[in-house]
């Protein structure tokens, strides 16, 4: 078996694990949020980087560039980040909020670096490994935004309506 099918069954089973895991049973709803909207912003983003050649998939037999695209894009990068979102502190201080979004977005970046460095899988256009920690911090930073506009703090959303009325 080639590295390429370990590699993309590790991460179909890292995820699912990860995601019953890691997301607490009362935040299951948020965390199904946080994994669509995560799915959302990805396929929207990945639409202009795919066609101005900033990221490219080689197409060959399986594993396809398809079977990676499907893998990560769909379901395991949008699990590790529905993870981080339901797992954040909201009320720590802005440095400590800072450099856990920091590390979750390192993380994730170096594990995109390794799988275009040592695997056919994915390859950078013109795209350097700064540019995808740039790349992966956007995604994060407007998936965290988009779903913490959905989820507004109840207490805040009422202070909102009295001073419109």
């Amino acid at each position: 078996m080639q590295i390429e099918h370990i590699i993309l069954a590790a991460m179909w089973i890292f995820g699912f694990l990860g995601f019953i895991l890691f997301i607490p049973r009362k935040d299951l709803r948020k965390g199904l949020l946080a994994y669509l909207m995560f799915q959302a912003i990805i396929w929207l983003c990945d639409m202009p980087a795919f066609e101005f050649g900033l990221l490219s998939a080689p197409i060959r037999e399986f594993p396809k560039a398809t079977d990676l695209a499907i893998t990560i894009n769909y379901f395991f990068y949008p699990v590790l980040f529905s993870i981080y979102y339901v797992r954040k502190r909201g009320n720590g201080s802005m440095w400590s909020r800072v450099s856990y979004f920091l590390i979750w977005v390192l993380a994730v970046t170096l594990y995109d670096m390794i799988i275009e460095s040592y695997t056919d899988l994915l390859e950078y256009g013109s795209l350097t490994w700064y540019g995808m920690w740039v790349y992966i911090a956007f995604l994060f930073f407007i998936s965290e935004v988009c779903c913490n506009w959905f989820y507004k703090d109840k207490a805040m959303f009422q202070t909102e309506r009295r001073q419109t009325t």
